[in-house]
């Protein structure tokens, strides 16, 4: 489980499996809403945005003494005082309550697309999709790397299949500027939701080496990949779909013909699995580096809870969750720059090549907006 080493590649397909999630499928019914001009436009800002605060992120691991996840850069950096240990303490748990219901999330969605492709009970499905994404986990972060890489070709050759389909069927007129604040705001909220790999981040760093090229290369091509998969999905959605469906792929699919269904199922299984596999990974190196246990016993607590929440079917306390783990994406963001700032004066040299005030303010707006995308009606 020790084998650290990724290739660059690697690293980016980490970083883009975490964000490559259900979120993306959002997008077309958003991108609806303002057309595809604007969509662009708003997601170009999201990349630059996103890009910069997982550079402060990576900077503030590179920066750590005592190891280098999201809770040791904010212990070192941020929490002071005689609220340090309580806040580290605090900040831990809510991390594993969210953590453990996002990673439960996708067993469930998992499943219910599962069953629809194999003739398999709700209890199997869940097993399958389990058993598949923790045993990579357990192998450690070359093998997740190795299989996210694999997921990721498999996930554009599906994307690419479904997009000649577009091209071929389409029958929409493609909307390509309409103008709607709400509909702008939330489509910046889920793009930024969409490009958001905060604990990704610190695996890339430790695999990488602590090598800055490497890394700043590796964070740039991970949103890259995200950003090309949002845009192709968004055009061809919006070409070929009988309606726009909230989850993109329904009308998209069925305007293509029943076996885009199948396809499209897998790509979403695949999206929840490398999602599963960076969140989960993540989580198991945070639980192994605040309480100094085992990365075996590590495995079992970043992994273990969430099947067992998946099997008790606990679908209200998963909703509400859910917006939790939205909520706390802007918490860490609001919480990072700041970090960054004081890790700026007390430890020199920075992966960014600029990083002054004014970076720092509009990316924590850019946070905020996020929020505020995230509650606006459509």
């Amino acid at each position: 489980m020790k084998n650290k080493e990724l290739t660059t590649w690697e690293a980016a397909c980490i970083i883009t499996g975490y964000g490559v999630g259900g979120g993306v499928l959002s997008m077309p019914y958003l991108a609806d809403k303002i057309g595809f001009i604007n969509s662009l436009l708003v997601l170009v800002v999201a990349f630059a945005a996103s890009y910069v605060l997982h550079l402060m992120i990576a900077d503030l691991s590179l920066k750590t003494e005592d190891g280098g996840q999201i809770i040791a850069c904010l212990e070192q950096f941020l929490f002071r005082g005689k609220a340090k240990k309580p806040l580290t303490i605090g900040f831990f748990v809510l991390l594993l309550a969210i953590l453990f219901t996002n990673l439960t999330g996708y067993i469930t969605g998992a499943e219910e697309l599962i069953v629809s492709l194999l003739p398999v009970s709700s209890f199997a499905a869940k097993m399958i999709f389990y058993v598949i994404a923790a045993a990579v986990v357990f192998f450690g972060l070359k093998i997740v790397g190795v299989s996210e890489k694999v997921a990721m070709t498999v996930i554009f050759t599906t994307v690419g299949i479904l997009a000649i389909a577009s091209l071929i069927k389409g029958h929409n007129t493609v909307p390509m500027m309409t103008f709607s604040v709400n509909g702008i705001l939330a489509y910046f909220g889920m793009a930024m939701f969409s490009m958001s790999a905060f604990f990704s981040v610190p695996q890339a760093v430790e695999g990488l080496g602590g090598d800055k090229k490497k890394i700043r290369k590796a964070i740039f091509l991970g949103f890259m990949n995200n950003f090309i998969i949002i845009v192709v999905i968004n055009f061809c959605a919006l070409l070929a779909s009988t309606e726009m469906t909230e989850v993109g792929m329904i009308g998209w699919s069925a305007g293509i013909g029943t076996w885009a269904q199948i396809v499209g199922s897998i790509f979403i299984v695949l999206a929840m699995l490398t999602t599963y596999w960076s969140l989960s990974l993540a989580l198991a190196d945070i639980v192994e580096e605040t309480t100094n246990i085992n990365a075996k016993l590590a495995w079992v607590i970043a992994t273990l809870p969430s099947l067992i929440m998946a099997l008790l079917d606990l679908g209200n306390f998963m909703e509400i969750m859910r917006l939790a783990g939205g909520l706390i994406s802007i918490i860490i963001a609001v919480m990072i720059v700041p970090a960054f700032i004081n890790s700026r004066k007390e430890v020199p040299g920075s992966i960014l090549k600029k990083n002054g005030t004014v970076i720092c303010v509009l990316t924590i707006i850019a946070y905020i907006m996020m929020g505020v995308g995230s509650v606006v009606p459509v």
